[in-house]
């Protein structure tokens, strides 16, 4: 196992600016959509963003990678601009499935998969399902484990009544992350606030995802999903993490003992928005050393 950290520095706070491409694709009933950078022929990198958020949150670090990376953040399905699924249609099950049939219907192979938080979770119980398709695996500040405490928090959360706002601008005035602590600048928190929002035809604002899509509402554990994974994997926590603990991340290190670990100063659990290029970084190198390079 390979320990790496890496500091913010100057360069930390940089935020690039890219402009990728909207696509959509039809898996499972369902319009799922997606953001695509770099050029189609390099090696694919699928990015997969966490509970109640949306592709746009790995901009930032999706501008470090395209010069070498065809790069892929999808909406999950009832998040973004990803169409909502009828009543049971969530399920870790689901999204996975969804993953498996992105992949193939874009025919993407020798392919990272990349996950934050809940995506982390999809990540790993996807990459049996990807088999020969998945190249490498990357877990960004998840546990692998559901607890109970856990479970009856986002259940809450899904319980809550969807919020409705008078104006974009008092949607955007009051878009908060959860957990809160992050150290973003005001210009990303209003960039990812624009794209988490939608207007209804009454003329008030809502958020875009659909609040039935909070199904961690059961305790799971998933060491054991970690334990098969094959490729070279990487797990990464933010230091001022609040969710991922160092012990946590030795836990994932447990379960996948060939796996890379490493931690990214400065950043709390919203990782790729508080330190993209110190986590862009930690994943060039990883992947260079995978032999996923073009």
């Amino acid at each position: 196992m390979r320990n790496g950290s890496r500091a913010p520095g100057r360069e930390g706070r940089t935020e690039a600016r890219i402009e990728p491409r909207d696509g959509f694709v039809q898996v499972n009933g369902l319009r799922l959509h997606y953001l695509e950078s770099g050029e189609p022929t390099r090696p694919p990198v699928l990015l997969l963003h966490g509970g109640s958020a949306h592709a746009h949150w790995w901009d930032l670090f999706a501008a470090c990678l395209v010069d070498r990376y065809r790069v892929l953040a999808l909406d999950l399905r009832g998040h973004g601009n990803s169409d909502w699924a009828e009543a049971g249609g969530y399920g870790l099950d689901r999204y996975t499935a969804d993953v498996r049939s992105f992949a193939e219907a874009l025919e993407l192979r020798q392919l990272t998969v990349a996950g934050h938080s809940f995506g982390g979770l999809v990540a790993i119980a996807a990459a049996s399902a990807l088999d020969e398709r998945l190249a490498a695996l990357i877990v960004i500040d998840t546990r692998a484990k559901v607890t109970e405490r856990a479970a009856r928090f986002m259940d809450a959360l899904r319980r809550l009544p969807h919020p409705v706002y008078g104006s974009f601008d008092e949607a955007i005035r009051r878009f908060r992350l959860l957990p809160a602590a992050n150290g973003a600048s005001a210009e990303v928190l209003a960039h990812l606030a624009r794209h988490a929002v939608r207007q209804e035809a009454d003329g008030t604002w809502t958020l875009k995802f659909d609040r039935r899509a909070i199904v961690n509402t059961r305790p799971c554990d998933l060491s054991a999903a970690l334990s098969a994974v094959t490729c070279p994997a990487l797990f990464v926590r933010g230091s001022e993490s609040q969710l991922v603990s160092a012990a946590a991340l030795a836990e994932l290190a447990a379960a996948s003992p060939d796996a890379e670990t490493a931690e990214i100063a400065g950043a709390h659990h919203h990782v790729m928005i508080d330190q993209p290029q110190a986590l862009a970084g930690i994943v060039r190198d990883f992947l260079r050393r995978a032999g996923l390079e073009s």
